[in-house]
């Protein structure tokens, strides 16, 4: 069954612990391939962005799609 990028923006995105770090607010694709990169969150504002593993990206979170561990009603990291 196909997921949708439209379905799953504004989704919260979680924590291996299922702590909210953010909400998904765009998804980045490969132009080669077509194939998804990565996600970008908004962080929520009581979370430093320095203490994530992840790089900021225009004020957003990039987050790579290595590091998701599945799209449900929220996006679950593996971290």
């Amino acid at each position: 069954m196909a997921i949708f990028a439209k379905d799953i923006i504004g989704r919260d995105v979680v924590g291996r612990q299922d702590e909210r770090l953010g909400e998904l607010k765009d998804v980045a694709f490969d132009k080669a391939t077509g194939s998804v990169m990565s996600i970008r969150v908004r962080i929520e504002g009581d979370i430093d962005p320095s203490k994530l593993p992840w790089s900021m990206v225009d004020g957003l979170m990039e987050i790579p799609i290595e590091d998701i561990s599945r799209i449900a009603t929220k996006i679950h990291l593996k971290r």
